[in-house]
């Protein structure tokens, strides 16, 4: 199990198989070019539905919207927290 905090304070827990998921390396490829849609898929396949309702939750503005900007910034303090095991 992999585990951490997000710069926003959001905790995860991952199975590392998540990992190896070549849709996910897809999904991600795609949300380089900021493709929200992509950037969705990849949530839901690194988090799982469950996982990723809480992140949204986390970090839903008053307003109710979730921005598409803190989630890829919640994504990628994922990623970053998995290559630096020392940060977990």
């Amino acid at each position: 199990m992999l585990q951490g905090k997000t710069s926003s304070g959001f905790e995860f827990s991952l199975d590392e198989n998540v990992l190896n998921n070549m849709e996910l390396v897809d999904a991600l490829a795609e949300a380089e070019d900021d493709n929200p849609v992509a950037i969705s898929k990849a949530c839901v396949l690194l988090l799982g539905k469950e996982t990723r309702k809480k992140l949204y939750d986390h970090i839903r503005e008053p307003d109710g919207r979730v921005q598409i900007e803190k989630v890829s910034q919640n994504l990628a303090d994922i990623f970053e927290a998995l290559g630096n095991p020392a940060k977990n």
